[in-house]
């Protein structure tokens, strides 16, 4: 009887670590093998974490992501770098979804060296940077292919970035980040070699292996009280 409530609990170990896999393979984003410009559905370490949202079609400027569900999964994206283009495609796991849809990136960044440094967004759609929660960039509303610039001192500790952006109608799409210090006239695109960039953690799901637990334990209760009552008998 230990045998098989041993082997029991090796299977509904094994049964919740393959639905744990799949939900990570399988995202916003779209497939493991179908990297998109906005961003992966691998989880990196050294990038933004992105949260996909679909929009209504008369969004005219950047909604409050925070009151709003959004995909299943997040994405994941290295630098900020989608140049203006034509998209018909549909992005990769939302079908048809060429239009009206919004991404918050954020996470951490740390500057390579203390200084003053200017930033430039483009999009097209609306887009808005915020470093340690501060609006340092507005480039928000429905609009073609536009920049706006902001500078900001930065210490060489950890800083907050996120980075709001969405698209309206089809289809000319695009969001890019540029800086470079200030005194210097020469844009990269961010992060590049000024920054150490840092995802925020996933969220915790200990209460997953807290229900897991106890149900294994009720299961392996009832096995043996069963098993106890049948000797008895």
């Amino acid at each position: 009887m230990k045998q098989k409530i041993f082997l029991f609990v090796i299977l509904l170990m094994w049964i919740l670590s393959s639905c744990n896999k799949k939900a990570s393979i399988n995202t916003a984003a779209g497939k493991r093998d179908s990297a998109t410009a906005f961003g992966d559905s691998i989880p990196i370490s050294n990038g933004l974490r992105g949260r996909v949202f679909l929009l209504p079609a008369t969004t005219a400027k950047l909604p409050d992501f925070d009151t709003m569900q959004a995909e299943a999964n997040p994405i994941f994206l290295k630098q900020v770098d989608i140049p203006v283009q034509n998209w018909s495609a549909g992005f990769p796991g939302l079908r048809d979804r060429f239009e009206w849809f919004g991404i918050e990136y954020t996470g951490f960044f740390k500057p390579i060296k203390s200084g003053n440094y200017l930033f430039k967004l483009v999009s097209d759609d609306g887009s808005q940077l915020f470093i340690d929660d501060s609006l340092l960039i507005n480039n928000d509303g429905l609009h073609a292919e536009y920049s706006v610039k902001g500078n900001i001192y930065l210490s060489d500790v950890l800083h907050s970035i996120k980075l709001r952006y969405f698209q309206g109608p089809r289809f000319q799409l695009g969001l890019q980040l540029f800086w470079s210090p200030a005194e210097v006239d020469s844009l990269k695109i961010f992060p590049g070699k000024g920054f150490i960039l840092r995802a925020p953690k996933p969220p915790s799901r200990w209460w997953i292996w807290l229900l897991t637990g106890l149900g294994i334990i009720i299961v392996a209760g009832v096995i043996i009280y069963k098993k106890n009552k049948n000797d008895k008998k």
